[in-house]
């Protein structure tokens, strides 16, 4: 997991270490990206299953996109998860300079990357990766 730091859309400071101890799902997303805005339930379904049992979920507006539009989607979806803007590319270059929308990234409890998808979202096996953090559907 690389260390870094980074402000969300309503300019609280995050570090990844501060989730050490707990799995992390990365979404790398767009708010004209087709894919993205489709598993949108699908993630808010994921954050209302997982995050009580410490699922921390982060979703990564692109350096292209603009922030009123970031805010305006997550309001529109009511996105429940911790939203960030990678203005300068940060974030993407940390992460192996991602470039395509939807890429997602699971980070385990020890900040080990143990799921990289580009494109649509396997939910079955994102769950089967959760199942085996210890975290349980309900």
């Amino acid at each position: 997991m690389p260390d870094l730091s980074f402000v969300d859309i309503d300019n609280q400071q995050h570090s990844l270490a501060q989730y050490q101890g707990k799995p992390i799902l990365m979404i790398f997303w767009a708010t004209d990206c087709p894919g993205c805005i489709k598993e949108i339930p699908e993630l808010i379904e994921l954050h209302a299953t997982y995050a009580e049992q410490g699922l921390t979920m982060i979703g990564v507006a692109m350096s292209y996109d603009s922030l009123d539009h970031i805010k305006a989607m997550r309001d529109k979806r009511k996105l429940p998860y911790t939203i960030t803007w990678d203005h300068d590319t940060q974030i993407s270059r940390a992460f192996g300079n991602v470039r395509v929308t939807p890429t997602h990234f699971l980070i385990d409890q020890n900040g080990d990357i143990v799921m990289r998808k580009i494109g649509a979202l396997n939910i079955n096996l994102l769950h089967e990766k959760l199942h085996s953090m210890g975290l349980t559907k309900s």
